[in-house]
């Protein structure tokens, strides 16, 4: 998926549908890496464009509130990407699907299509926040477990989990200045 700068993958033809593609390849959804697709052979490669931006598994992600601002980030694009016709339900969300720019302190999604049985935006989040928590040393990883038990147990929609994962933010920064 990810070499060289570059990305990439091949998915089986039709596993995106057309007016994604129009979505996806037109750039008008930001929040998304825009991509190109060639067709052969009865697959599909996809093209993303992605200059600037690095794929988060190029970054150890060693502090709580650096995961929460990814984390707030991705939520805040899932809210979003209905409007342009995007399941969130579909996004493979993972520490090589979502891309940060440091230069824009700016959080983008490659957009894979999950399929089949494996679509499940609450299992798809428990996963990325275990990926992104992997590496956190600061002693305040509890933070991310918080939200993933309000994912796994509750049944609250994303703009909820999104104002959950702002007071967490508040509270552990209140925690952390506090004993600075």
């Amino acid at each position: 998926m990810w070499e060289n700068n570059h990305y990439r993958i091949t998915l089986k033809e039709d596993s995106i549908h057309d007016y994604e593609k129009i979505m996806l390849t037109s750039g008008e959804c930001g929040f998304l890496l825009p991509m190109v697709f060639i067709s052969e052979n009865g697959s599909e490669t996809a093209y993303y464009k992605c200059s600037g931006f690095s794929a988060i598994s190029t970054y150890s992600i060693e502090r709580t509130d650096d995961a929460l601002f990814i984390l707030e980030k991705v939520l805040l694009i899932l809210s979003h990407v209905a409007e342009y016709l995007i399941s969130p339900a579909r996004m493979t969300l993972t520490n090589e699907t979502v891309f940060y720019s440091a230069e824009m302190s700016e959080i983008k999604i490659a957009y894979v299509p999950l399929c089949g049985d494996s679509i499940s935006l609450r299992r798809n989040l428990i996963r990325f926040i275990a990926q992104i928590k992997a590496d956190i040393n600061d002693g305040h990883g509890a933070y991310l477990d918080k939200i993933a038990r309000l994912i796994h147990y509750e049944n609250y929609r994303i703009d909820d989990i999104i104002d959950r994962v702002g007071l967490l933010k508040r509270e552990l920064y209140s925690k952390t200045s506090a004993s600075s």
